[in-house]
């Protein structure tokens, strides 16, 4: 019978999952509380207003910490690797740990977006007068975030309990496969490289578009566009082209051992997501603050703060892409 396997990283994941489960129950509870009372009188509204800065609070500390878990999953991940018979990446952690394994990992690349996304109008919100947002935020916690924290705590729980040091077949077996679901595999290397030229252009022309959004009403809409496609396109990137030439093995993709062999590429796709997230938090900000007719003055800081370290980390991360490249060829 396989045993339980008990490491420092699993120790923590676990702690961060149960108070992550534990404080958001309770914010939920406050947010319940708190829109109940807006309309009522104003010894009630008052009660609301004190009863939202504790599930600030809350959503702060709750929110902060499944974004901090995001590192430290992919951490729990790879450090599991030796336990694994006949793995040879973090690709046979998530074998094992399937389908818990899957869905975290998905849920570690999309959910953060959501819970910055709160925060950033949350911060926001406190700098206006009145805390106009006061009700949207304390409804979406309930509605949207507490589900949407349940889960992902729910699927680290699982995927702790799950793991075992049973025999998981080689990443060759996915990514090697012949061809590989790749483009470059499929019409020719021409073709991949190409796919990471496109990738350049296009995430610097998001660079310049964020810079220059104020010349038009449409472009905010495009910079959103843009994020989806240059994301879209690096992960073909990662999978069709760095992979293979950074490791040096023409027919294997796997991006787990690409993060493996050269962290340095794990840190600059995630600065790239960073850059990714910010411009969508940052736009969608801005038209929420305009729907409301809210004034800008009270955001300024925080959006151009959003946009450099946007900018900057899509920047760098391109570097990065284009400097591993250049090398091996």
């Amino acid at each position: 019978m396989s045993y339980l396997i008990v490491t420092v990283t699993t120790v923590v994941v676990l702690v961060i999952g149960v108070l992550s489960l534990a404080l958001a129950l309770y914010g939920g509870f406050l947010s319940l509380s708190i829109t109940e009372k807006l309309d009522g009188d104003e010894e009630e509204k008052h009660s609301s207003e004190q009863r939202y800065y504790l599930l600030g609070m809350i959503g702060i500390i709750v929110l902060f910490a499944r974004i901090l878990a995001v590192p430290l999953f992919f951490w729990m991940i790879q450090s599991l690797v030796p336990y694994i018979p006949g793995a040879m990446c973090s690709y046979g952690v998530i074998n094992v740990g399937s389908p818990y394994s899957t869905i975290a990992l998905v849920l570690k690349i999309i959910l953060p977006f959501v819970y910055g996304l709160w925060l950033v109008i949350e911060v926001s919100n406190r700098k206006q007068p009145m805390l106009p947002l006061i009700g949207g935020l304390a409804r979406s916690f309930v509605m949207f975030l507490l589900p949407l924290v349940l889960l992902d705590s729910a699927m680290d729980l699982l995927l702790v309990a799950s793991i075992r040091p049973v025999y998981a077949p080689c990443c060759s077996s996915v990514y090697d496969i012949d061809p590989p679901f790749s483009p470059s595999a499929l019409f020719g290397t021409q073709v991949g490289m190409l796919i990471v030229l496109i990738t350049i252009v296009a995430a610097i022309t998001l660079i310049a578009v964020q810079w220059f959004e104020s010349k038009s009403r449409y472009l905010p809409s495009i910079t959103l566009i843009l994020s989806a496609l240059v994301a879209f396109l690096y992960l073909i990137t990662l999978h069709d082209t760095l992979a293979p030439l950074v490791l040096g093995l023409s027919n294997h993709h796997c991006p787990y051992c690409l993060f493996q062999e050269f962290p340095d590429t794990a840190i600059f796709t995630g600065l790239f997501w960073i850059g990714i997230a910010s411009a969508g938090w940052r736009v969608i900000l801005d038209m929420v603050w305009r729907r409301k007719q809210l004034p800008n003055e009270n955001i300024a800081g925080l959006k151009d703060f959003l946009l450099k370290l946007s900018s900057l980390s899509i920047l760098f991360s391109m570097v990065s892409l284009l400097s591993h490249i250049l090398i091996t060829l």
